[in-house]
């Protein structure tokens, strides 16, 4: 400090030196924040993200609760909780059958996720034409359902097996699982397709109905 302001400094009182000693200390310590320094408190930008218990998608249509196969029953697990073992999962016994995932990040908004019905989450946007949909309601003709119980018990389940069609745009290769939202599109451009038949049906139809009205020859009524 300069010695003129030393001088004055020392004149005031005890009351006005406290108060100019901390804001002092205020000042330093926005200066150091703003350089960078973290005071003690702050964490190394290098530190990688903890792991924290997520939820999963659950099913796509809420039908009460099914106990997975091979998923153990969460004991003190909650969402949001930290963890330690990443890719741990266990059952919370939700009505959707979701289940806590210790992970990273979130798994519901990954590639891969849950699906996501907004515009602005995609890209490459392209509607099926009236070809594709009938493409797609021939592959459900031919779908082959079947009844099943998983190996590791459970109940008895109904679906189709991805052997019998690896190629459908209904089955997520890189999970090796069904996509069951893509699935349900499919069933979907079925009954498009299926009401679009049965409209044209109703229209010959009544074409039909109007041509023989038409083609009925008079009858002349008796004389009295």
């Amino acid at each position: 400090m300069h010695i003129g302001k030393l001088a004055s400094f020392r004149r005031v009182g005890p009351r006005t030196r406290r108060a100019a000693l901390s804001a002092s200390a205020l000042i330093l310590t926005a200066h150091l924040s703003g350089c960078g320094g973290d005071g003690g408190g702050g964490k190394d930008a290098g530190t990688p993200p903890a792991l924290t218990w997520y939820t999963t998608c659950g099913d796509p249509v809420c039908r009460g609760y099914t106990a997975p196969a091979g998923v153990s029953r969460c004991t003190t697990e909650m969402a949001g909780a930290s963890c330690t073992t990443e890719g741990h999962r266990c059952d919370p016994m939700d009505s959707c059958n979701a289940l806590l995932i210790c992970a990273k990040s979130d798994p519901k908004t990954g590639p891969g996720g849950c699906p996501i019905s907004r515009r602005e989450a995609k890209q490459e946007i392209a509607y099926l034409d009236d070809n594709a949909r009938s493409r797609l309601a021939d592959e459900i003709q031919r779908t082959k359902l079947a009844t099943y119980r998983y190996k590791t018990g459970g109940p008895l389940r109904l679906g189709f097996l991805i052997d019998d069609q690896p190629l459908s745009m209904s089955v997520d290769p890189s999970r090796d699982m069904i996509d069951l939202y893509g699935y349900t599109s499919m069933a979907v451009a079925a009954i498009q397709q299926q009401a679009k038949r049965i409209a044209a049906l109703e229209a010959q139809l009544t074409e039909l109905k109007q041509a023989a009205s038409c083609a009925r020859p008079s009858v002349p009524r008796p004389r009295k």
